[in-house]
């Protein structure tokens, strides 16, 4: 947005023999640059048709420009949509990971009211003692594998978008063994049905049967 032009830089650049001057909030360099690409491409078009005067060159360098521009907003929704995809699955991978964190409050809360009962029946015989030792370990065995997950979810939420192409690599791996599973078990469905057709050719044929014993 132009804000005067005691603010703004000015520049004098010769696009095909004809001198224009810019204005703009930006640079000297990059109003320069702008007019050096905008040469380039009016050149490349008389260059390309000899016969083509300035005019024709400029609307249709304009058309490029402007083809350029579709197709590189075009890109970035795609990589846009790609970029939500992934966040979803982000934001999915997050809501799971605050799932767990909840188990691991819930599993400390039990493990430490596990503990309490405990040290208030040190008088219980000892096989009950033994037996609420062992729960105490497996929840600090499950409160310690649960906070591995959510530890490997973080992770997995950071190398997501690298994992996304290894999934689409194995996918299509996937697909070429099953094709060759399929291959292998009709060559294995054509073996038994050309024995089975042999074994009822000898049946019928006492010859053959004779031959066979």
């Amino acid at each position: 947005m132009q804000k005067g032009d005691d603010k703004m830089n000015k520049v004098t650049i010769r696009i095909c023999g004809q001198e224009y001057t810019l204005k703009g909030e930006e640079s000297e360099e990059y109003l320069k640059k702008v007019g050096k690409e905008v040469h380039q491409m009016i050149s490349s078009m008389m260059e390309r048709n000899r016969q083509m005067d300035t005019s024709s060159a400029s609307v249709l360098a304009a058309l490029n420009a402007v083809d350029r521009l579709y197709k590189k907003q075009d890109d970035l929704e795609n990589l846009k949509k790609e970029e939500g995809s992934v966040y979803k699955k982000a934001a999915g991978m997050e809501e799971e990971m605050k799932l767990l964190e909840k188990e691991v409050d819930r599993i400390q809360k039990e493990n430490n009211q596990l503990k309490e009962t405990l040290s208030k029946t040190q008088e219980e015989d000892s096989r009950e003692k033994l037996g609420k030792d062992r729960e105490i370990k497996r929840l600090e065995t499950e409160l310690r594998l649960t906070q591995d997950s959510a530890k490997e979810y973080r992770d997995e939420n950071e190398s997501l978008s690298k994992l996304n192409k290894e999934l689409k690599f194995e996918l299509q791996s996937y697909k070429y063994k099953v094709l060759e599973l399929q291959k292998k078990l009709f060559d294995t469905q054509l073996t038994q049905t050309k024995e089975l057709k042999d074994k009822e050719k000898k049946e019928k044929n006492p010859i053959l049967k004779e031959k066979s014993r």
